[in-house]
């Protein structure tokens, strides 16, 4: 893992993820913290679990806690996205709550029995797109072994870019997009990592690698909240993106941003 701030974005390009610590202080983790556990319960409607067991993951942008979101606008963080998106850059989606309580997720590296998946394929190689967006996850406190962390097989989205020009193979994963250790994929390095960091961490992933939670063994719940930051187009294109605002954000939300916030999403 890179020591020198300047050097996450490289490592992101070689192995699909990144993590800088220290992004928040320990007192602005707790709060955060705070606010997750008041407003994520295992069994509130307005998240939901898919099939990701006890990952409970707010819906969005139905569902929105803006003091959660406004995390997007800490200076650090925003010099980060910075380092990783060429040019100007906004927060394009209602960033995602999720809070992982202990139980069932996708499998334990311990027993063998985790499985990742990937969020789609894109028609476009990485490095051709590596440098318009950011995936990051902002942790509100310690992610430990076994604890529901993010897992990811480093350096899979390469082998992901290459198995996807196989009609065969693209047809079959679209239609099951799963990965097992059981299925040998030919020339996949099947060494799936358990991505750990402390509270107030950042995590940088490509939606292309193989990855996904694995199960929370531990007594306390995981707690972190997605943002996505992309690139900024001409002038055109984002007249025409301000015109899906509110299909992206939640419109409660959108009504009492700032204009700091207003600005970061587009919408001024």
């Amino acid at each position: 893992m890179p020591k020198n701030i300047t050097d996450y974005r490289q490592h992101f390009i070689d192995h699909s993820y990144a993590i800088v610590e220290n992004v928040l202080t320990t007192e602005q983790a707790r709060e955060g913290a705070a606010v997750l556990q008041d407003r994520i319960r295992p069994q509130c409607p307005e998240s939901y679990a898919h099939i990701w067991g006890t990952r409970r993951q707010l819906k969005t942008p139905q569902h929105s806690i803006p003091e959660i979101a406004r995390w997007a606008l800490h200076p650090k963080l925003l010099l980060l996205v910075s380092h990783m998106i060429d040019g100007p850059f906004r927060l394009n989606t209602e960033p995602i709550p999720i809070v992982t309580f202990p139980g069932k997720v996708c499998g334990c590296l311990k027993n063998g029995d985790w499985r990742g998946h990937t969020d789609g394929f894109s028609d476009s190689p990485f490095l051709g797109r590596e440098g318009r967006f950011a995936n990051l996850w902002l942790t509100f406190a310690d992610i430990e072994p076994t604890g529901g962390a993010m897992t990811v097989i480093p350096g899979s989205h390469y082998w992901i870019e290459t198995a996807v020009a196989t009609p065969q193979f693209r047809a079959e994963k679209e239609n099951n997009n799963s990965y097992t250790a059981e299925e040998n994929l030919d020339g996949l390095d099947w060494n799936p990592q358990e991505v750990t960091l402390q509270a107030g961490g950042v995590f940088f992933y490509e939606g292309q690698v193989i990855h996904s939670a694995s199960d929370n063994l531990l007594p306390q719940p995981r707690l972190v909240c997605a943002y996505t930051f992309i690139q900024k187009g001409e002038p055109e294109e984002e007249i025409n993106a301000r015109q899906t605002i509110y299909q992206r954000f939640n419109a409660e939300h959108l009504n009492v941003m700032d204009d700091q916030m207003k600005q970061l999403v587009g919408l001024i």
